[in-house]
Parts: structure tokens; C-alpha cells; sequence
């Protein structure tokens, strides 16, 4: 019995592993931490493409952002151009056009606006976008209603000079071309002085014609003098918004006098422009050098000296005098200061030889270059 016992002292407690199991154990490690490695790294190569994906998804909106704003900078200038308008950001740039796609009506075009920008983005690389959208061009609204219109009234020397209502167009010059003649002179009653023998002719309204150039003196026109308004109805029914004539919130002149000079129309202006331009100044003659298209927008008083000529609208503000013998096709509206509360004196024509004839083309392409352009709702697409 004791012999048992002392044998069974003697027996090992516990077994010595196995070698194999000690490098299964180390495998399990080493592929445990592989496991956990590949993990992880899987997360940063996840968290790097979301880290891209998000760079690249914020360049493309700030892109898109350059691309909306240079579209609506290039709206609120209130022109539309085929050459390109740039548009420089701190970071981007984006260039603007526009493409005439139809004419609507007499009055009213149809274009397609592009922007196409571009982001640098500081991190490297650049984004672009572009997008296109409808905008319908409107001429302006001005109410023209005589070859000359004088709401300070208007003092005429002599039996010389020629203020024409009828349409000096000709059928198929434009839409309204021989459509549709005007008062000679719009001025209130009992502001009209004459001091020489003036001759008065109601020509009539004559539809279709065309090149009708009535005058050999005098005032003709249908009718020849149209006083039934006051002064201050003749101003509200043009319907210009002066002051934003003036300081372009309205329209944005193509060409400011004391900024960019007067345009050279063999040079600076294209064949079929008929640009805004803003004579900013106090007073202001105008001669030969000064002949052109479109419409011309004085602040102040104005006199026309010489063999001055022009096609289109001239709006002043102040006081006309006029000696020589100018040549206006188009429409004159003085005294528009008056919208201002101003002052303003009667329009004073002199002795000289002036015709001033009213025409509905040269008035329609003037009123087409202040009109102003409207992005048409819904047609916001991107370009891709």
C-alpha cells in the first residue's frame, strides 16, 4: 500500500505541450494582426476616396457656384453680346456668350446664355461646369410719339427747319418699317411760340408705303402738333425711368463720355450695333464729329452745332438748342430732367436748316440696344 503511494508521488502533475501547438498559437497572431492591418488600411484607402469624393464634389459646387454668378453678372449688365465676357474669381473664372436663336416679334428676340467656368482648386486640380439657360431680349418701352418731344415747350425762329411725323422708312426695312406716322411736335398747349411763319401739314396716317420724307419746311405729321397732354403727362406717358437711364441702373451704357470717350463708328463699333451711349455732362455740343447710331443719353443741356447727324433716340435731359443743319432719323425726347424735379428751359431752334423726321425702324433698333434681357423660367440646363 505504501509502495503504491509513493509511486503515485513520484508521477508528473501535468503534460509539456505538444511543439506543433506552439507555432499553430504564433500562426494565429501573426494572422490576426494581418487581419487587423488589412482592416485598417481598408478604412484609410475608404476614408481617402471619401476625403476625394468630397474635394472633388466641393470643386464641382464652387464651380457650378462661378458658373451662376458670372451668368447672372452677365443678365444684370443688361446687354447681350456674342463675343465672350470674361468674369475672374479669387479662385476661378468663368466666360460668359450668348447666341441668338429667333426672333419672337417685332420687338422681342430669343437667346441661348452660356457659362462655362472654371475652379483651381487649392488642393490641385480643376473642376468645370457649364450650364445653359432661355433668355428673351424685350426692346425698352418708351412711348414715342412725335419726331420731336418737348414737355418744357419749344421756341422756333424762322420759316426754316422741317420736325416730320411721318415714317421716313421704307416697307421691308424692319417689321414696322411705313407703319404708322407720329405727331410732328408733342409739346403741352400754349408752350409752342413761333416767331416766324411756320407751315402745318396733318399727313395722315398711311399704312404700308414706305420713304415717305414729307417736308419742305415746317411741321408735318399726324398731326402736326399733338399738345393734349401737360407737361407732366407728356413725362409719365414716355414712361422712361430717367434716373436709371443716368446712373445705369436701368440700362448699362455701352460707352460713358467721361470714362471710355465717344465711339468711332468705323472702328469701335460693329456693323449692325446700335449702342447706348451716356454724354455725362453738365452741357454738352454736339457736331459732325459726333455723328452715329443708336441712342444717345445727355444728362444735362445740349446744343447741335453744324451738319450734325444721327439714327435712333437722343434723350436729354436739359434744355436742346440747335443751330445748322442737322439731320436726326429717329425720335428726340428733351427735358426729361423734369422726371427729376429740375428746371429745365424750352426747347430753342434757331434759324437753321434742322430736319428732324421721325423713324420706326431706326427708333425700334435704338429701343432693341436699351432693352433688357430676361432668363426665362424652367430652361436651366447643364451642359455636359
Amino acid at each position: 500500500m505504501a509502495k503504491r503511494q509513493h509511486e503515485n508521488e513520484g508521477a508528473p502533475r501535468g503534460r509539456n505541450p505538444a511543439s506543433g501547438e506552439e507555432g499553430f498559437a504564433l500562426a494565429l497572431v501573426v494572422l490576426a494582426l494581418v487581419g487587423m492591418t488589412t482592416m485598417a488600411m481598408a478604412g484609410y484607402l475608404r476614408s481617402n476616396t471619401d476625403y476625394k469624393i468630397n474635394q472633388n464634389h466641393s470643386a464641382a459646387l464652387r464651380a457650378f457656384n462661378i458658373s451662376d454668378d458670372a451668368r447672372s453678372q452677365y443678365l444684370g449688365r443688361g446687354k447681350l453680346r456674342s463675343d465672350t465676357t470674361t468674369y475672374s474669381y479669387a479662385q476661378g473664372a468663368a466666360d460668359v456668350w450668348s447666341e441668338m436663336l429667333i426672333a419672337v416679334d417685332d420687338s422681342s428676340t430669343l437667346y441661348r446664355l452660356v457659362s462655362s467656368s472654371q475652379h483651381n482648386s487649392p488642393e490641385g486640380g480643376t473642376a468645370s461646369r457649364r450650364t445653359s439657360s432661355i433668355v428673351i431680349h424685350k426692346a425698352a418701352g418708351f412711348a414715342v410719339n412725335a419726331a420731336l418731344t418737348a414737355p418744357a415747350g419749344l421756341l422756333k425762329n424762322g420759316t426754316a427747319g422741317t420736325l416730320e411725323g411721318a415714317d421716313g422708312s421704307v416697307a421691308g426695312d424692319c417689321p414696322v418699317a411705313a407703319s404708322e406716322d407720329v405727331a410732328g411736335l408733342q409739346t403741352p398747349e400754349g408752350l409752342f411760340t413761333d416767331n416766324g411763319s411756320t407751315t402745318f401739314r396733318d399727313d395722315g396716317v398711311v399704312v404700308g408705303g414706305g420713304g415717305k420724307g414729307k417736308g419742305s419746311g415746317g411741321i408735318g405729321g399726324h398731326p402736326a402738333i399733338d399738345s393734349t397732354r401737360n407737361t407732366n403727362e407728356i413725362i409719365d406717358d414716355v414712361g422712361i425711368n430717367w434716373q436709371g437711364m443716368l446712373d445705369g441702373s436701368f440700362a448699362e451704357a455701352d460707352y460713358v463720355y467721361s470714362q471710355d470717350g465717344f465711339p468711332n463708328f468705323s472702328t469701335d463699333v460693329e456693323p449692325d450695333e446700335w449702342p447706348l451711349i451716356h454724354m455725362d455732362a453738365s452741357t454738352f455740343s454736339l457736331d459732325n464729329s459726333y455723328n452715329g447710331r443708336g441712342t444717345l443719353v445727355v444728362s444735362g443741356d445740349v446744343t447741335f452745332n453744324g451738319d450734325f447727324m444721327w439714327d435712333g433716340l437722343i434723350l436729354i435731359g436739359g434744355q436742346l438748342s440747335s443751330n445748322g443743319g442737322q439731320i436726326i432719323q429717329g425720335a428726340i425726347i428733351a427735358g426729361l430732367n423734369i422726371q427729376l424735379g429740375q428746371a429745365v428751359g424750352p426747347v430753342d431752334l434757331g434759324n437753321g436748316t434742322w430736319n428732324y423726321q421721325y423713324n420706326s425702324c431706326n427708333v425700334l433698333n435704338a429701343l432693341k440696344g436699351v432693352g433688357w434681357p430676361v432668363e426665362e423660367p424652367h430652361t436651366w440646363v447643364e451642359i455636359f
